[in-house]
């Protein structure tokens, strides 16, 4: 008789199963309709054996790159905040108020532009440091994050939006009072930049009620610690994962030919 433990790992077999299943099915449905008829014309049709083969190679390079999503070293370059500019506030109640540079931050060697997570840590212009990629749902409010910056996307890309935008992340990611306001609590813009203010606070409605219906931006969680957090939405993926499917496929299909 099974054991509980015996079940347990016949459903998870079983599940695998039926995952892979629709796997192939989907795969072999696009090599048929896409990758078949370019085939065909260099006079190379894959057989059952070759697409099976072709199978294993992108589920192997598919595993791989998931296995490194959470594991990814990224080293780069910190070079300046564009688009944007500073805007005078506090990010703890008043006991430290600055004139932020506030919007894109702009990366270098692997390139990415991003918004700040933790304002209270510095990261001067000119560093060099490698980021963690990390699991956004353990970012506050990464949801809410993850709209504010669609919206962004969405809007005309301006200054005006760059700065407000940061400072609403700001308050997402920092603010305790349980209240999402610029212009009260923890974080909060200044006297003299009350157009920001207003504009971050929009973003904040509009990722609160999302009136446009737009999914979440596809964020990149980057960690580092001893300096800032960041998230990005353009994040070049690493080469040799990102290829990998490519060149089995290549060749496989070259070794059929031969």
């Amino acid at each position: 008789m099974l054991n509980f433990e015996d079940h347990l790992n016949l459903l998870m077999l079983s599940s695998f199963h039926n995952w892979f299943a629709k796997f192939e099915s989907i795969l072999f449905t696009f090599l048929d309709h896409r990758c078949l008829p370019a085939l065909k014309q260099l006079h190379s049709p894959l057989n059952m054996k070759t697409r099976k083969l072709l199978l294993c190679a992108v589920s192997i390079a598919a595993a791989l790159v998931a296995s490194r999503a959470y594991s990814q070293s990224i080293p780069t370059t910190y070079n300046l905040v564009t688009p944007g500019f500073g805007v005078n506030g506090t990010v703890n109640d008043g006991d430290l108020i600055l004139d932020y540079p506030s919007g894109v931050m702009s990366f270098s060697n692997t390139s990415f532009d991003a918004f700040c997570v933790e304002p209270l840590v510095d990261l001067p212009y000119g560093t060099s440091l490698v980021y963690e990629v990390t699991d956004i749902s353990t970012l506050t409010n990464s949801n809410a994050v993850a709209l504010v910056v669609a919206y962004y996307l969405s809007s005309g890309q301006t200054q005006e939006d760059a700065a407000a935008v940061q400072w609403a992340i700001w308050e997402l990611t920092t603010e305790g009072s349980g209240s999402f306001s610029l212009a009260d609590g923890n974080v909060r813009i200044l006297a003299g930049d009350e157009d920001t203010s207003a504009l971050a606070n929009t973003y904040l409605g509009l990722a609160q009620s999302n009136p446009n219906g737009l999914a979440p931006a596809s964020l990149t969680y980057l960690t580092n610690g001893d300096q800032q957090d960041v998230v990005t939405w353009n994040l070049v993926p690493e080469p040799g994962s990102a290829a990998l499917a490519l060149l089995s496929a290549v060749a496989l299909i070259g070794r059929r030919r031969r």
